[in-house]
C-alpha cells in the first residue's frame, strides 16, 4: 500500500495534525507473525503473497520437505454433512495445524470413507469402490473423475489436476493373474481408457510418473513403462532383485529423471535405476538426500535447514512415524507427529508459495 500523498492528507483531514501515515508493509514482523498464526493455511499463503516484506513471517513453516498429514472422514449427526478432518505437522518444528473442511450433504455424501491413493502438488487422489476423485485439503476443492468399475492396485497422476496436461493412471496386476490391466484418463474425460496386456504373474508394487511415462515396478524389481504419447507398454528390466527383499510393499520415487526403489526387508534396501545397464543398483548411502515413504513417496534434498534429514528414510507404521538411519542401520521414532485423528497418514507437499 502506497504512502498517503499531501492531497490525500488534506482530503481526509490529516493535514497539520502530526499523524505520520506509513504503509501496512512496514508492520513489525512479530505483529505479522501473531496475525498469521490466526489464519487458516490458504489464507496464510495469500497473506504472505500480499507483500514482499510479509514473506518473512514464521506463522506457517516453509521447508523443502513434505508435511506429515493425518486424515479421516466424519459426518455431523445433526446436518448429515460430510467433513474432512486433516492434521498437518512439520518434522523440523513443534508445529501442527488442524482443518475441518465441510461438504454439503447433497452430491458429496458418497465421498465418506474414500481412501487416499496418491499425493502430489498438494492434491490427493482418493478412491472408494468405483468412485475416484481429486481433493485439495488446502483449498477444499474437489475434482471428480469418471467411475472406474475395475479394481486396481496402484495409481498416480502426472501433474496438477486443474491443468490440461494432467493424466491419471491406474494399474491392476497380481501373481495369480495372466493379465495386466492399465487404466488412463484425464479429469475432463467421461470414461477411463483400459488396456489389457499379457501379465507376468507378479504383483505391482508402486508406480511413478517421469518425463511422459508412467513407470511400474513389480515384485522382484521388474520394471515396466507406459508411454503416454504412443500408448505403448514395454518392460525395461526383467532381472530380479531377490524376492526376500519384497516381504512388504516396496516404494518407488522419481527425482530429476532418476528412479529410486526402497525395499523394507529386515532393514531398508535402497536401489537406483541405471538407465544404461537397465539394472537396479544398490546404494548404501543417500548423501544429502532424504526419502519419505507412503502412498506416494518423495525424495528431497537435505541441506541447510533440512540437513537433519540427510541420509534418512521416513515412514509410517501403525500409529507412529519413524525414520531409518542409513548410517546407523537403526530406526527411531519421530518426535513430531500429528494428532491421532485419522487412520491414514501420508506425506503431502506444502501449499504452493507465491
Amino acid at each position: 500500500m502506497a504512502m498517503i500523498t499531501d492531497g490525500q492528507r488534506h482530503k481526509n483531514g490529516f493535514e497539520d495534525n502530526g499523524i505520520e501515515c506509513r504503509p501496512w508493509s512496514d508492520l513489525p514482523i512479530d505483529i505479522l507473525d501473531i496475525i498469521a498464526r490466526k489464519l487458516d493455511i490458504v489464507d496464510h499463503v495469500s497473506f504472505r503473497a500480499a507483500c514482499k516484506n510479509w514473506r518473512e513471517i514464521q506463522g506457517l513453516p516453509l521447508v523443502n520437505a513434505p508435511w506429515m498429514m493425518g486424515h479421516r472422514w466424519d459426518v455431523d449427526e445433526n446436518d448429515e454433512n460430510v467433513y474432512s478432518l486433516c492434521s498437518f505437522s512439520l518434522l523440523t518444528a513443534k508445529w501442527n495445524h488442524v482443518t475441518r473442511n465441510k461438504f454439503e450433504r447433497e452430491g458429496f455424501r458418497d465421498l465418506y470413507g474414500a481412501a487416499i491413493c496418491a499425493s502430489k502438488h498438494g492434491w490427493l487422489l482418493l478412491q472408494k469402490s468405483n468412485l475416484s476423485f481429486f481433493y485439495n485439503p488446502y483449498t477444499n476443492s474437489i475434482i471428480k473423475l469418471p467411475d472406474l468399475n475395475l479394481s486396481f492396485n496402484r495409481t498416480t497422476f502426472s501433474s496438477v489436476p486443474s491443468s490440461p496436461d494432467c493424466f491419471c493412471f491406474a494399474i491392476q496386476s497380481s501373481k495369480d493373474s495372466l493379465k495386466i490391466y492399465i487404466h488412463v484418463c484425464q479429469p475432463s474425460d467421461h470414461k477411463w481408457t483400459t488396456f489389457e496386456l499379457d501379465g507376468i504373474r507378479k504383483a505391482v508394487e508402486d508406480v511413478v510418473y517421469c518425463n511422459g511415462t508412467f513407470y511400474c515396478v513389480f515384485s522382484g524389481g521388474v520394471l515396466g513403462g507406459f508411454d503416454l504419447a504412443s500408448r505403448e507398454w514395454s518392460f525395461l528390466n526383467i532381472l530380479s532383485i531377490p524376492e526376500a527383499s519384497f516381504w512388504s510393499r516396496a516404494h518407488m520415487m522419481e527425482s530429476h529423471g532418476q528412479l529410486w526403489l526402497v525395499c523394507p526387508s529386515n532393514c531398508f534396501e535402497v536401489f537406483k535405476f541405471n538407465w544404461l545397464s537397465q539394472l537396479w543398483v544398490k546404494t548404501h548411502t543417500l548423501g544429502c538426500r532424504a526419502l519419505f515413504l507412503g502412498c506416494t513417496s518423495f525424495l528431497v534434498s537435505a541441506e541447510g535447514e533440512t540437513s537433519s534429514f540427510a541420509d534418512k528414510i521416513y515412514y509410517h507404521s501403525d500409529y507412529v512415524s519413524s525414520y531409518y538411519s542409513m548410517e546407523t542401520k537403526q530406526s527411531y521414532r519421530c518426535e513430531s507427529t500429528p494428532p491421532r485423528l485419522g487412520t491414514q497418514r501420508i506425506w503431502i507437499q506444502p501449499p504452493e508459495q507465491v
